[in-house]
């Protein structure tokens, strides 16, 4: 299969990414950021899945498996982005370093998350039309939003819908029941929500239209 210039592109940014990762434990005698690294894996999975798989022409049948899969997985992207809250509890000689670490990383998972969304936005336009589609893209950024919240303060991953779904669906329906009751995870989805959904815009504009 081709690798098209822009995953080479990604390839080659993400290795930087690691390399400065680990250029880190090496100079400070510190591992404790290596998590960044499995975090990134995370957000190239929905990435592979809808650039290598996900395909204009491939039926509604054959494409909602993917699109499911791909859902669980799409979280892990912009999550990235809210590891740069452990550097509140920072306050090392490093701490430069680690500020550009996390937004490094932070830049490359939101990045390989839109790019993943504006994947997933081709194909629908195919089969709906612009508002349909519009809607069904926010209501993907709403649904991640609550997935983002789950990882970040609930501390859930994607894989617990295989290890324990029941107990992970019974936790999300007791949140959701509560998001009028409580601030704080309404204000997150709700914020996180219109961000992603303004980032992606942003970036379909710069993909779909020329620079003037």
């Amino acid at each position: 299969m081709k690798i098209s210039k822009i995953t080479q592109s990604l390839l080659l940014i993400s290795i930087v990414a690691v390399v400065f990762n680990l250029a880190r434990g090496d100079f400070w005698s510190k591992t404790s950021l290596l998590y960044l690294i499995w975090n990134l894996f995370l957000a190239w999975i929905p990435y592979i899945i809808s650039s290598g798989w996900v395909k204009k022409d491939m039926s509604v049948r054959h494409f909602w498996p993917f699109f499911i899969f791909w859902l669980l997985f799409f979280p892990n992207a912009p999550y990235l982005i809210t590891d740069v809250l452990h550097l509140a509890s920072r306050f090392s000689s490093s701490l430069w370093y680690d500020s550009l670490l996390f937004f490094f990383f932070g830049w490359i998972g939101l990045f390989l998350g839109m790019l993943s969304l504006f994947h997933i936005h081709q194909y629908l336009k195919t089969r709906f039309n612009f508002w349909i589609s519009e809607i069904i893209i926010f209501s993907i950024c709403c649904i991640s939003s609550f997935g983002v919240y789950l990882g970040r303060f609930e501390r859930w991953n994607s894989w617990d819908i295989f290890i324990s779904p029941l107990h992970l669906m019974k936790h999300s329906f007791y949140l959701s029941a509560s998001l009028v009751h409580t601030g704080t995870p309404l204000v997150f989805i709700g914020v996180f929500t219109i961000f992603m959904y303004l980032v992606y815009k942003t970036v379909y504009v710069l993909i779909t239209h020329k620079v003037e």
